[in-house]
């Protein structure tokens, strides 16, 4: 099945653009974050994701004020929605200051919303510590950043923050 993404609703005043940002993770899977910025000529704004890796598990982080045109290292970008204003507050923003927040500290109802997703354990474990038997086979779910963003999507929806059409679109491109 083949979902469209999202159809961008209209841009309202004080609503802010929820994005979807896929950084290029070849040969593995690709990471995925949540950016909120004000709008689309801004490579400013805040990023929520799940950082980390399969071995050793995932935190729910935050970078406030993240400029990718600082970075250099700038992620596809794919639109999600317009959401309204009241979800965020100046807070999120820290004055126009780089912050990392490592977990995260929600400041806003959009954030807490996110942060009710717990960031994914470690779902990959070494060899010594498990090794397969006819009881326990060898297959494993390894739980990552994109499962952590369709979950947290998922809460978004339920707070009635992203349409339900948006989480559709997610776990459809998920690798």
């Amino acid at each position: 099945m083949i979902v469209a993404q999202p159809k961008l609703n209209r841009q309202r005043p004080g609503s802010i653009l929820v994005t979807l940002a896929v950084y290029n993770g070849y040969p593995f899977k690709d990471h995925w974050a949540i950016f909120v910025r004000k709008s689309t000529t801004t490579q400013k704004g805040v990023l929520v994701h799940a950082q980390g890796d399969v071995r050793n598990g995932f935190i729910f982080e935050i970078k406030r004020n993240h400029d990718f045109a600082v970075t250099g290292n700038v992620p596809q970008m794919i639109d999600l929605q317009w959401v309204d204003g009241h979800f965020f507050n100046q807070a999120m923003w820290n004055n126009g200051v780089y912050k990392l927040e490592r977990p995260g500290v929600p400041v806003c109802a959009f954030e807490a919303s996110t942060a009710r997703a717990p960031a994914p354990s470690r779902s990959l474990n070494p060899v010594e510590e498990r090794a397969p038997t006819p009881a326990r086979p060898a297959r494993i779910t390894q739980w990552n950043c994109q499962i952590w963003i369709v979950e947290a999507g998922a809460m978004l929806v339920e707070d009635q923050i992203l349409t339900q059409d948006v989480l559709d679109y997610l776990p459809a491109i998920k690798q």
